[in-house]
């Protein structure tokens, strides 16, 4: 289990890291995202209301810079069920982190648990690689099938003009799922270093 929920720790970290209005803005910026009437910084304005809802619970009721409503009703409640999935996931991370810690206390003395970090940082990169190569030939289906997998209610799919596409349009995500990809693979690679450092460390002493 321990090597799993390492794994699980090291990719929810960044995707905290990228729901910060410093990659979003980024992102937004660099993909073209754009809200009705408005300007860059109406975007982006718009976007950190909509992550703040996606966070803590809020409606996603708001008001495009033309004075008519950001999302329709659809929209809203996609996102709603986005934030049933983030929940989900970040619960299951912060299982994960205990259960990390833990082992780590009693890693002091058995180098086993830091060997298990060591993998599971691993195994994450192994991941990351076969699922850059999916992106690069296949980015589209591996996007639709991701949402019909954990959106199977099938309010996923908006038209091309729908203003929850224009803010994050299809380039925000490819650009994203890079970023975190990254992130991920530095904070693996740094794990398994130090993991194995330490792992060596307490085999020496015993």
């Amino acid at each position: 289990m321990l090597p799993l929920a390492t794994l699980i720790l090291l990719l929810a970290l960044p995707l905290l890291l990228l729901l910060t209005p410093f990659w979003v803005h980024y992102a937004i910026d660099l993909a073209g995202g754009s809200v009705p009437g408005g300007v860059p910084a109406d975007a982006h304005r718009i976007s950190d209301a909509t992550v703040r809802d996606l966070l803590l619970g809020g409606s996603f009721v708001m008001t495009a810079p033309d004075g008519s409503a950001m999302y329709t009703p659809d929209e809203a409640s996609h996102m709603a069920d986005v934030r049933v999935v983030l929940y989900a996931f970040l619960a299951l991370a912060a299982l994960c982190a205990a259960l990390v810690i833990s082992a780590l206390r009693r890693g002091r003395t058995d180098a086993s648990h830091w060997t298990a970090v060591a993998r599971g940082a691993v195994l994450l990169v192994a991941a990351l690689v076969v699922l850059a190569v999916v992106g690069v030939l296949a980015f589209g289906v591996a996007f639709e099938l991701f949402h019909r997998l954990l959106f199977p209610g099938g309010n996923w799919a908006f038209p091309a003009d729908s203003n929850l596409i224009r803010l994050y349009p299809y380039a925000f995500w490819q650009l994203s799922a890079g970023a975190l990809g990254v992130l991920a693979v530095v904070l693996a690679a740094v794990t398994w270093y130090v993991a194995r450092r330490r792992a060596s460390a307490v085999g020496a002493q015993r």
